[in-house]
């Protein structure tokens, strides 16, 4: 773990971080230097001679003003560093993301995913400024002043540590003893959780069937389990780190009484016993931190475990030795796939979509038309059969080169908390202002924007909040404009907006499918009347295909989808 951490940083990044070990040392070293200075003032004092007293202040003023700079110079350096592993941890997650499937994309997961992008990455900034800063510097710094102090007198250097080997083991042994409560602990709490949130979601049927206690007294049950679990973990911790501790302070005990007796038997000065009682707490400050150290690991392992599971996660296969796109005609030869075992099946589709014409996929809900565009963008790999794009398996395409060459308008418009200007640009990063304004006009949302009283500049709230689902609609087909990709893919986007926006929507349509590969997921059939081509899905297979009228003449499943919808939008009318 710890040398994948360091991996993420760059060479200036370790320089920053070891400048910062190295500040915090002569730090140290600088307060040890200042009791030092005191000590001598103090007996240059209590000898009478009073006459270098200044010296003694300018040196300890210059002291407090190293200790000042080098602590603002440690601070920088440290959190250079760990800000650093964020970011670069952030940048492998960002585009690890991505590379993942669809299914990848739970609901559980993208909770998940949030949790470790704010909260497991910014716990690795914690392991570089807080921890390894820190520690390194304590222990280089009590390596520095016990060799020092057993230079002194190794007698009273032996009774310092008399006991620490004793309460290492103490602390090791203790932490191997608890690790297996701790699993326990946490497993306890990934019941409860999991029931509470079960709790939660299912509370209105609860309600309803109020005399029926049994999912409470399960979440009792569990609450009090991980109540029992969590009392015996800290039952076990308190009791080694208490012995830990006690061993640390006896150590401190035997120096305080071995150096009495030999001030006593003026084996040493008294000088040098205060010495070494105030430097020992120095030399102790790493073990007695032993806790704080290693609760930070745990807490830094746990995150960075669930940071490996996400990068660790199968991603779509990538071809070695990619080729480019050659062209926009798709093809589907004797295609089979299916989410999970058991589940939705697209059963044998053979599809042609010829370069620059317009194909629309219609059928009932939970048919496959979604599927086919999740399998042309990649989301998922067919189990059987080939998907071509200009004659070449999409598996042995580049996965950018292939995205870069779709756009997508859904009917679920994803917008962001930035301005108009922005979200737009989102289509194409290098857009000039010009250009995103050429591919509003286009879009038929331009007077719209402008009407605004910041124009191309207005914030947006979260998903586009205060915009109608017509002027979503338009600033994704200006998205769309803007990529000027040679292949779109439609989801209807007129199914929930009035007759203004629709009519504003399917000229922005038109515009947008004027000499490209055009594949619309049809909800409302007459949006489709002038396509190409018209293949209608049943249960995950493609039973009809052809025109508008060709289908209509079949007198089929798509007659019936038209005649239903005929009916619906009649009965509407004579409602209203």
């Amino acid at each position: 773990m710890i040398s994948n951490i360091i991996g993420y940083m760059t060479r200036k990044g370790k320089g920053m971080l070891g400048l910062a070990i190295l500040c915090f040392i002569l730090k140290s070293l600088a307060q040890a230097g200042m009791i030092l200075v005191i000590f001598d003032m103090l007996n240059t004092i209590i000898a009478g001679q009073t006459d270098h007293l200044g010296t003694y202040w300018l040196i300890l003023i210059g002291i407090v003003l190293i200790k000042g700079a080098l602590d603002a110079i440690a601070d920088i350096g440290k959190h250079f560093a760990g800000f650093e592993i964020v970011a670069k941890i952030r940048e492998k997650i960002t585009k690890r993301l991505k590379q993942f499937s669809l299914g990848f994309y739970t609901n559980e997961r993208l909770g998940e995913i949030s949790t470790i992008i704010h909260k497991d990455v910014d716990n690795m900034e914690s392991i570089a400024a807080h921890m390894w800063s820190r520690m390194f510097s304590d222990i280089i710094t009590a390596l520095i002043i016990g060799g020092w102090l057993f230079a002194i007198n190794w007698k009273l250097g032996l009774a310092m540590v008399s006991f620490i080997p004793i309460g290492l083991l103490v602390f090791v042994f203790g932490i191997k003893s608890s690790s297996q409560l701790e699993k326990e602990s946490q497993n306890r709490l990934a019941d409860m959780v999991s029931l509470f949130v079960e709790y939660t979601k299912g509370i209105p049927l609860l309600k309803a069937f109020s005399k029926s206690p049994t999912f409470e007294n399960k979440l009792k049950d569990s609450t009090i389990k991980f109540g029992e679990s969590s009392k015996k973990l800290s039952k076990s911790v308190a009791g080694y780190i208490g012995r830990y501790m006690l061993f640390l302070d006896i150590c401190f005990g035997i120096l305080a009484v071995v150096g009495a007796y030999m001030v006593f038997h003026q084996d040493i000065t008294v000088s040098t016993f205060i010495i070494f009682i105030v430097f020992s707490k120095e030399f102790y400050k790493p073990f007695y931190h032993a806790e704080s150290y290693w609760l930070k690991y745990i807490q830094v392992k746990d995150s960075y475990g669930r940071i490996m599971t996400l990068l660790k996660a199968p991603v779509v296969d990538t071809c070695r030795n990619p080729e480019r796109i050659k062209g926009f005609h798709i093809q589907f030869d004797h295609v089979h796939f299916n989410y999970e075992q058991d589940a939705f099946r697209l059963v044998n589709v053979n599809l042609d979509i010829e370069e620059k014409s317009m194909v629309a996929l219609v059928g009932p809900s939970g048919s496959g038309k979604t599927t086919i565009t999740n399998l042309i963008l990649r989301f998922w790999d067919p189990q059987k059969g080939h998907i071509r794009v200009g004659g070449i398996d999409t598996r042995k395409l580049d996965y950018d080169d292939l995205l870069a060459h779709i756009s997508i308008v859904m009917q679920n418009v994803i917008l962001f908390s930035d301005t108009i200007y922005e979200n737009i640009k989102v289509g194409r990063r290098d857009a000039t202002m010009e250009d995103v304004i050429h591919a509003a006009k286009k879009a038929m949302i331009h007077d719209f924007i402008v009407s605004l009283p910041q124009g191309y500049d207005t914030p947006l709230g979260e998903n586009g909040l205060g915009l109608s689902g017509g002027q979503k609609q338009r600033l994704s087909i200006a998205r769309a404009f803007l990529k000027d990709a040679s292949i779109v893919i439609l989801d209807e986007m007129t199914s929930n907006v009035d007759p203004i926006n629709e009519r504003k929507i399917q000229k922005a349509i038109s515009n947008l499918s004027l000499n490209r590969t055009v594949i619309v997921i049809a909800h409302h059939l007459k949006t489709i009347r002038c396509a190409d081509k018209i293949v209608v899905f049943n249960e995950g297979q493609i039973v009809e295909r052809g025109n508008h009228k060709e289908l209509l003449e079949a007198n089929g499943l798509y007659k019936n989808l038209w005649d239903t919808q005929k009916k619906a939008e009649n009965w509407n009318l004579r409602g209203a």
